[in-house]
């Protein structure tokens, strides 16, 4: 459409332009003469203006403009850099042209830059929206890194407390019947010449108890290294509860009797376990050696097991001297192991529970103990059934 079409549809329209240039914040107008004087600017361009304004053109000049050739009105099209050297420059593609003594300046955003632009934003954008997501993953990951650090240090500090309880059983139980033996062994050695043959007989009987006592404490000692660098296999199996509890009272009747203590077993012949062989008869010797150990003479032990839906509950129950509330809490506890003495003086090292705790939950049980002071114990354990 030629110019003149366009001037005349357009010319309703001038005051609408007018208005229209002067408040824009995309289109720059503005109209110097020659001497650099400021006849007009828009909103647009004014904000690019320092103190005075024909001195903020800085490529090309104002004085480069006026330079040109000016046989035509359009002087320059290109960037046209406004500002300072001083601050942050501004480029705008524009035209320039001249009029006589007059030089009109229009520019605004090429088109194709801003698409340009906009497909830096977007790039830039979605590299940003990638890195967040790589530090996301990279934060999860160090989540997950100071969780391994924070369990591994409650694992470091619980061995560090299972180191002090070993050096505590090594420095304390075992220092009593070491002593013995020494003592007993030195008057041997010393006046065995002069003692009688009854007085010989208890020295040596003294020595074999204290000798006994000891291996038994290493026993435990080393079962319980054992458990914790994970050196003792597991290999469950259907067995006869009822064949294994015969086993263990076999083992457990000599204690028993020299204590005058009966062992029933009241659990139906038929219950059989899913369990490792080994873990299963150390829990229940355990157990029972305790139940003889806090029994007085003439007391009672009874074994039970009973088939559940969750699995089969056995009980090993006497009317011993039972278990002070304060203590209760501490049975299963490495860090607050204790070592009673039972009603015969028999001494050990506080560690069988904690075993029996280990290899029941091997088998993904659970342990526990019900107790009163003076009416006796009950300590109970969940195993799986025999898989049918």
């Amino acid at each position: 459409m030629p110019n003149q079409e366009i001037s005349s549809i357009l010319s309703d329209w001038t005051d609408e332009f007018i208005t229209t240039l002067i408040r824009s914040k995309s289109l720059c107008v503005a109209l110097f003469s020659t001497k650099g004087e400021l006849i007009f600017a828009n909103d647009s361009i004014s904000v690019h203006f320092k103190a005075e304004p024909f001195k903020s053109f800085i490529n090309p000049t104002f004085d480069n403009l006026l330079l040109s050739d000016n046989s035509v009105p359009l002087i320059f099209e290109g960037f046209l850099t406004l500002g300072d050297y001083s601050s942050i420059n501004t480029s705008l593609w524009a035209q320039v042209y001249r009029k006589e003594d007059k030089l009109l300046v229009l520019g605004g955003v090429n088109a194709a830059t801003l698409l340009e632009q906009n497909e830096i934003m977007h790039q830039l954008n979605h590299g940003i929206n990638n890195l967040q997501r790589e530090l996301i993953k990279d934060k999860h990951s160090l989540e997950k890194t100071l969780n391994q650090l924070n369990e591994a240090n409650v694992q470091l500090e619980k061995l560090n407390a299972d180191k002090d309880r070993f050096i505590s059983i090594l420095g304390h139980d075992l220092k009593n019947p070491f002593n013995n033996i020494l003592g007993f062994s030195e008057l041997l050695s010393e006046d065995i010449r002069n003692l009688k043959t009854d007085e010989i007989e208890d020295i040596a009987e003294n020595i074999n108890k204290s000798a006994r006592i000891t291996n038994k404490l290493l026993e435990d000692i080393l079962l319980w290294a054992r458990t914790q660098q994970g050196k003792i296999p597991f290999k469950p199996q259907i067995l006869s509860f009822r064949d294994i509890c015969i086993d263990i009272f076999e083992i457990l009747s000599p204690n028993a009797n020299a204590k005058n203590i009966t062992m029933n077993y009241s659990a139906p012949n038929h219950i059989n376990i899913f369990a490792d062989i080994d873990m299963l008869k150390t829990v229940l010797r355990n157990l029972l050696s305790n139940a003889i150990k806090f029994t007085n003479s003439g007391g009672a032990i009874k074994i039970n097991a009973e088939q559940t839906d969750s699995g089969i509950i056995i009980s090993v129950s006497d009317n011993g001297i039972g278990i002070a509330p304060d203590d209760l809490k501490k049975l299963f506890d490495i860090s607050e192991v204790i070592s009673t003495k039972g009603t015969a003086e028999e001494t050990g090292t506080g560690l069988g529970l904690l075993l029996c705790k280990e290899f029941v939950e091997s088998h993904g049980g659970k342990i526990w103990v019900e107790s009163e002071a003076g009416k006796g114990s009950d300590f109970k354990f969940i195993l799986p059934s025999a898989v049918e």
